[in-house]
């Protein structure tokens, strides 16, 4: 009969584990206590971009101190090398993340994450570059590291499950009140202390010869893999070559994200085949033979498909991040099928060796997706430049529009300024972030978002005035009164308002070109409907900061009417407003 183990036991195995990996423990205990802080610290808090990157920092550097403490347990060298090794290292890490902007920008967590996948790939080869390779030794030790992997999470998952119950079941039958963030901070330290120790216990030696790794395929592995995710796999080909067998008799273009779908099947086509590899060549299953020896030719058109889809893209519209990274993932899925098909004796650590280094080469340097990318988009955005001076059609503005957006959002506005011929200058010392729409006004042109359509003779269009907050004070500039108005309901409101001793009703009534604005006994007609079918800033799904006003006068009012949202359908070049927001500011001319 089996026995829980004991205190004495879980204690010891604790310690057993804080010796051999002290580093780890160290940074996922300090990664804990800062996750916590984090959360304690208010929203607007300047110190919350430090804590965010000494989180990542702890995050990056707990991998790679395993990797590390991995290739010099199995060298058998000095614990001093390995510590000092580490230290450096980390400290390389600590400051690429410190570099990072104060406010981390979409890209730089790109390049986080990849780092992040790079160093984990490490993880998984570290133990073997100091030693003798050993096919099924490791694929064993990938095997257990992975099934320790998902134990821990399940213990992580009970334990916390139970802890949360029995914090709420004491709260609520002995009513004693903890702390707002108590749920949160126990999955903290479950997460990134528990977790980590229980992982870390698990991790097998690669170069013990006292317990050394011995391959042992469990069957329930290999049911999965020969009845569930061969199949799918087989299916999902079939599907894409028929695909690729229509673009050939049709004599079409690929969609764009038919790349996706290539990677996607042969990312996973390659884990089928590292799961099945042990017993891929017993005589036994036919079905696994079969796959292991055809898999990579039948990669080979696919990946014909794969760069005719990605390099018409890049050649219409340059390299972004997605991108390059679909083009790098294509390069390294050509190697991979070329090292498995020229070898006669492949090595599967090949596979994860090679997409780490993938993955540090396009992190930094000027070979980065970050450098590739950013040149791209400047490159084009010079092209249309040189051509500021010509009448751009509406496809070339849609073009120009989102190399603006992708270098606004990425880099800012001052990395177009060089190119720009001096048409940014005025607009940068007006407004530090200007909108996309601002820029393109600024460079000469109308801003064209994807969803524009060239014809708006038909369809909808919609616009909103997201520079509109009902949270800020505003200066009316002089004049006397301010309200809102919209097509759904009738503006009524008697004696509302008193100015020097006079009082003052309102009141709107909806007609065929707008509406009429009563003040008192005078009548103003608003003809909204003729200012909206001629104002081009009312289009199809135009959200922007560039407000719309119309200016309304007779011999009493000066009236200003703020559009802060339209929307309706075109029908023979004419808008029909179907709904409208609008603030009406009132002068009274003395």
């Amino acid at each position: 009969m089996s026995r829980l183990p004991s205190l004495q036991n879980v204690l010891n195995a604790t310690l057993k584990t804080v010796l051999r990996f002290p580093l780890e423990i160290i940074t996922s205990i300090a990664g804990t206590v800062f996750a916590i802080v984090l959360n304690e610290l208010d929203y607007n808090d300047p110190k919350q971009e430090f804590y965010q990157k000494v989180l990542m920092s702890s995050s990056l550097c707990l991998v790679l101190f395993l990797s590390v403490s991995l290739f010099f347990i199995a060298a058998k060298k000095s614990n001093i090398l390995r510590y000092i090794t580490s230290i450096a290292l980390g400290t390389l890490i600590v400051i690429f993340v410190f570099n990072f902007h104060e406010r981390i920008t979409e890209i730089e967590m790109q390049q986080f994450l990849v780092l992040n996948i790079a160093l984990h790939l490490l993880v998984s080869f570290a133990g073997f570059l100091p030693r003798t390779y050993n096919q099924n030794e490791f694929w064993e030790f990938n095997k257990q590291l992975f099934l320790r992997i998902l134990t821990s999470a399940l213990y992580s998952i009970v334990l916390y499950s139970g802890l949360a119950l029995a914090i709420l079941a004491i709260d609520k039958l002995f009513k004693v009140e903890f702390y707002n963030h108590i749920y949160l901070h126990t999955f903290f330290i479950i997460a990134g202390v528990f977790n980590t120790t229980f992982f870390l216990n698990g991790v097998p030696e690669t170069n013990n010869s006292e317990n050394p790794l011995v391959l042992n395929y469990p069957k329930g592995l290999k049911n999965f893999t020969q009845y569930v995710l061969l199949p799918l796999i087989s299916l999902y080909l079939i599907i894409l070559i028929c695909y690729e067998a229509k673009i050939l008799v049709t004599l079409s273009l690929p969609v764009g994200w038919v790349s996706y779908l290539v990677l996607v099947f042969a990312i996973f086509g390659i884990l089928s085949f590292l799961l099945v590899h042990p017993i891929a060549t017993e005589t036994n299953n036919l079905w696994m033979r079969t796959f292991n020896r055809w898999f990579y030719f039948l990669l080979i058109p696919l990946l014909g498909l794969l760069f005719w889809a990605i390099l018409y893209r890049i050649n219409l519209y340059g390299f972004t991040h997605e991108r390059y990274y679909v083009l790098l993932l294509s390069i390294w899925l050509s190697i991979v099928v070329g090292y498995f098909l020229i070898s006669k004796h492949p090595k599967i650590k090949f596979i994860p060796i090679s997409m780490c280094l993938a993955g540090l080469f396009s992190i930094a340097g000027p070979q980065s997706a970050n450098y590739i990318s950013k040149h791209s988009q400047l490159s084009r955005f010079e092209s249309y430049m040189q051509k500021s001076n010509q009448k751009l059609t509406f496809e070339q503005e849609q073009d120009l529009s989102s190399i603006v957006s992708f270098l606004e959002n990425n880099y800012g506005v001052e990395s177009m300024v060089p190119y720009a011929k001096n048409k940014l200058e005025a607009l940068l010392k007006k407004q530090k972030s200007p909108s996309y729409y601002e820029i393109m006004k600024s460079l000469g042109f109308e801003y064209r978002s994807p969803y524009d359509r060239k014809n708006d003779d038909d369809g909808s269009f919609y616009y909103y005035f997201y520079g509109n907050d009902d949270n800020t004070v505003e200066n009316i500039h002089g004049q006397d009164f301010l309200f809102t108005l919209s097509n759904n309901t009738d503006f009524n409101c008697d004696k509302c308002t008193s100015i020097d001793g006079k009082a003052y009703s309102i009141k709107s009534k909806n007609t065929d070109y707008g509406l009429d604005l009563q003040i008192n006994q005078d009548i103003i007609p608003l003809k909204i409907n003729d200012f909206v079918t001629k104002n081009s800033a009312f289009r199809r799904n135009n959200n922007t900061n560039e407000n719309v006003i119309q200016k309304i006068e007779n011999s009493k009012y000066t009236i200003t009417l703020n559009y802060i949202s339209v929307n309706g359908k075109i029908e023979k070049e004419k808008k029909i407003i179907s709904n409208y927001h609008i603030k009406v500011m009132v002068g009274i001319k003395k």
